[in-house]
């Protein structure tokens, strides 16, 4: 399963924290975290400074072991998934273990059992997250623990799911993690009370070891995931979490506690752009419960016969919340089932019950085309730990604020159906009813549910549609259709709703529809949609809808002179530099000026010292310096892995293989770099004097160390090859061979321009964000009689174009199609610094070898002449 934008920007901060932690304490790495959000370098919409209360909170008792940091995500946004890739992350950039053990909290036994299943499919896209990164992998139900052997430990990434309550207890004797289990024997052979262990007080194994679960864990030091379970850091006691000992604890919630460290956070629109989520949420307001009812079964049906027609078979089904079986209560299960049944006339088999008493649930699978439940009844036994995305249609009889179950209950109906924006406009929404006695308590109770389950209360507001009593929807009124469709044409207008199921996947995509308001069905097609596929819809609707092709035909001619350059299939292809290289002409990579270089780690021994890497024994175990980034790493007593005698595998060839095969990167040849790991470690042995044993147990540290210093030489390496290209090296070349082209469908810049500056020659209908200085720049570029076109060029590859240079890609800023058939590079610059230069130097370098094809300039806010950025970049054309 591909994860999405904002949970790939998740990912990135969590690896960036725990990256600060190695090198600064815990609260300046979550300060240097957060202004990353603030300072714009993550892509739009990260709220994660809006959740910041009062600076970094610590764990209580392990203020400078366990760094602890939460993500916030609104319900629906796949919050299991993204723990399961945080697994790696966290074993990556902070734990520094092949494999990690993990225990992975819960908030309840519903939810336990959910992820406990999917962890345990062997196709589940969270179970293939963790195989993907780790290999082997081991699941346990906590009540499973005895099944851990010693070794799983060491060969496996193990992941232990527990509820909360498993560990929250004041008194330890009250709960099995914390006694003795002499089934865990054999997980402390060679420990030792001095590793911080607890000891029984009584009994006649007083003063020994606690054989116990809870002391497996901290010898183990797992990583703790907090799945949905804010309340957990404030609601353990310090010294419970003392005795869990954890690496780190990373918490992913809808509703951060105050002070939890919220390093990123996605928002509803986000969710929605990510087709996640429906949205709006159309709510209705009724006299009675029977009403509501009515009106909730109506709705379901309603959808029914759109969903049928969708190639997904969407099988849509109402929930009803139903009132506790109190004294007076009117719309009680047993109640609220009979009427389905005597008046709404819904058959028996149709219906499900699940509350604590009746699991009519348990076993069905409600994505099967044959099943035949449509209505689910509860009062609160679905508000954790069910999921099906079916569902459309919530019913509260309850009323929306008088139970505690309308925030997870709502969050059932929220979901999209195989997280994808369905053809149909009414399948990408959700449906609420409610019997309250006025429409704006109804609202002000939804609004609260929304934003307790993760919404800003603005997106929360924004979100509820307000349709009229026993109406399924009032959005565009008399003046257009139920469901407002985007901007998007031609509209066609049909008598019935077309089956898209034998359409191409391009085709499905591409339409919208909905009700007409007046039995009817308006259809459009997405604008930026190819022409071969708008009139690929126009044929398959022209039976039902006459003059469909002809309706096509005129808005794809009448569309063309209002369509961008891309838009209308404008070729914009951009040479790149190519080079010499031991006979052959390459295109050119950052890696070529190493190349050019001529540099291999091999040819001066010298360069196998790590001259920043230092060992010491301390008290706790070991240290490692890394040119003042001192790392401690505590010996695991009984520990395989980290323990160098007659049953491990490591030598001094094991572990420079170990270095080799996770350093070693894709420019590097394999045998060159193996060499050098080899020769790195024999440096430390024989020339330094350093045990083989501690090297094994600092081998994280010191394959950080490898990568430092490696970098460090291939940075002097390529700085090098950059002035022997400048000085002539490479035969710098500028074929058509792998031009760069401007894709008219692939253009992702890190944000969109908002301002007032309309340009009427850009490539793209959008276009990037511009500071003051290079807003300057754009007018100015179209303005010139010069220019056919033109493009704000973004920063992510593959979509937007590159030079490469010594440090990596350069990507200028704009890039500009004149009319003579030449292309202008721009860079504007406010400051200058010695990077730009080299950027600029290599620039015009490339603009020489084009053969006059190309123009290279660096646009300086400052020029040293006093010209403005329009009289440089004339200067530039000339």
């Amino acid at each position: 399963m591909e994860l999405k934008d904002y949970q790939l920007r998740a990912l990135d901060q969590l690896r960036f924290f725990l990256d600060k932690c190695r090198s600064s304490d815990f609260a300046a790495a979550y300060r240097a975290t957060l202004a990353r959000t603030e300072a714009g370098q993550r892509a739009e919409g990260d709220k994660a400074a809006d959740y910041a209360r009062g600076g970094y909170t610590p764990v209580e008792g392990l203020e400078a072991e366990t760094p602890y940091c939460c993500i916030r995500l609104p319900t629906g946004g796949g919050k299991t998934l993204l723990a399961a890739h945080a697994v790696k992350v966290a074993a990556t950039e902070w734990m520094d273990r092949a494999r990690v053990p993990v225990l992975w909290l819960v908030p309840s036994g519903a939810i336990l059992n959910q992820t406990v299943d999917a962890l345990k499919q062997p196709r589940h896209p969270y179970r293939r997250a963790l195989e993907d990164a780790f290999g082997a992998v081991a699941v346990f139900d906590v009540d499973e623990r005895r099944q851990i052997r010693p070794r799983d430990l060491i060969d496996k990434t193990v992941v232990i799911v527990a509820t909360m309550q498993t560990f929250r207890v004041q008194n330890t004797g009250d709960r099995n993690v914390y006694r003795t289990d002499e089934n865990l024997e054999d997980h402390f052979r060679e420990a030792s009370p001095a590793e911080g262990l607890e000891v029984e007080e009584e009994g006649p194994r007083r003063g020994q070891i606690k054989l116990s679960f809870a002391n497996l864990l901290y010898r183990q030091r797992p990583l703790v995931i907090l799945d949905e379970a804010h309340n957990f850091m404030t609601g353990l006691a310090g010294a419970v979490k003392q005795r869990l000992r954890p690496s780190a604890i990373i918490e992913l919630t809808a509703t951060p506690a105050n002070r939890s460290n919220v390093i990123s956070a996605a928002t509803a629109a986000e969710l929605k752009a990510a087709e996640m989520i429906k949205m709006p949420i159309h709510l209705s307001q009724h006299g009675s419960w029977q009403q509501a009812v009515n009106a909730a079964v109506m709705n379901r049906a309603w959808l029914e016969e759109i969903g049928a027609r969708d190639p997904g078979r969407i099988r849509p089904i109402a929930l009803y919340q139903a009132q506790a079986a109190t004294e007076g209560a009117e719309a009680t299960v047993d109640k609220l089932k009979q009427h389905l049944i005597d008046v709404e006339r819904v058959p028996e088999t149709a219906i499900a019950v699940a509350t604590g008493d009746q699991r009519e649930l348990d076993g069905v699978n409600l994505f099967d085309p044959d099943c035949a439940i449509e209505h689910v009844i509860t009062v609160q036994a679905l508000k954790e730990g069910w999921d099906c995305s079916f569902a459309y249609v919530f019913c509260s009889v309850a009323g929306m604020r008088s139970a505690g179950a309308v925030e997870q209950l709502l969050g059932r109906v929220l979901r999209m159906p195989f997280a994808k924006r369905r053809a149909s406009e009414e399948l990408n929404r959700a449906y609420a009813h409610v019997s309250e006695k006025s429409f704006n308590d109804a609202a002000n109770g939804l609004t609260d549910t929304l934003t307790h389950m993760g919404f800003d209360e603005s997106e929360a507001r924004k979100a509820i549609i307000q349709t009229q009593q026993d109406e399924l929807a009032l959005e565009g009124g008399d003046a257009g259709p139920l469901y407002a469709l985007p901007p998007q044409a031609p509209v066609m207008r049909l008598n019935e709703r077309p089956s898209i199921g034998d359409w191409s996947l391009e085709a499905q995509g591409a339409v919208r529809m909905a009700e007409d308001g007046a039995g009817g069905v308006v259809l459009t097609v997405k604008a930026d949609a190819p022409e071969a596929v708008q009139r690929e819809v126009a044929a398959a609707i022209e039976p039902i809808s006459p003059g469909a092709v002809e309706a096509v035909e005129r808005f794809i001619l009448q569309a063309q002179a209002a369509r961008s350059p891309a838009e209308r299939g404008v070729r914009f292809e951009v040479p790149r530099l190519h080079l010499m290289i031991q006979g052959e002409l390459d295109l050119a990579e950052p890696e070529s000026f190493i190349e050019l270089a001529g540099w291999d780690p091999n040819d001066d021994p010298a360069k196998a010292e790590l001259p920043a890497f230092t060992f010491e024994e301390v008290a706790e175990g070991y240290a490692f310096d890394i040119d003042g980034d001192r790392i401690v790493y505590r010996q695991l007593v009984g520990a395989i892995e980290l323990a160098l005698d007659e049953d491990t595998h490591w030598d001094a060839a094991a572990l420079a293989r170990f270095l080799d095969q996770t350093t070693r990167k894709a420019h590097t040849a394999q045998p060159v770099h193996a060499e050098y790991c080899r020769r790195v470690v024999d440096r430390l042995i024989d020339g330094r004097g350093m045990a083989l044993a501690a090297l094994v147990r600092g081998k994280y540290a010191l394959r950080r160390a490898v990568i430092a210093r490696v970098q460090q030489l291939r940075d002097q390496a390529a700085a090098q090859g950059v002035q022997l290209f400048l000085n002539g090296l490479g035969e710098p070349q500028a074929p058509d061979l792998h031009a760069f082209r401007f894709q008219p469908y692939r253009y992702s810049p890190d944000g969109r321009y908002e301002g007032r500056f309309r340009p009427a020659k850009h490539f793209y209908a959008a276009m990037g964000k511009l500071n003051g200085f290079e807003e300057e720049c754009a007018r100015a570029i179209d303005a010139l009689d010069a220019v056919e076109t033109w493009v704000r060029n973004g920063v992510t590859a593959p979509d937007n174009y590159s030079i490469p240079v010594g440090g990596g890609n350069f990507f200028p800023d704009m890039v500009a199609k004149l009319r003579d058939g030449r292309l202008l590079v721009l860079e504007p610059k406010g400051r200058v610094d010695e990077g730009d230069l080299e950027k600029e130097r290599v620039g015009r370098r490339f603009a020489e070898a084009s053969g006059g094809r190309l123009l290279f300039a660096m646009i300086r806010q400052n020029d040293s002449q006093g010209r403005d950025a329009a009289a440089q970049i004339r200067a530039a054309l000339s």
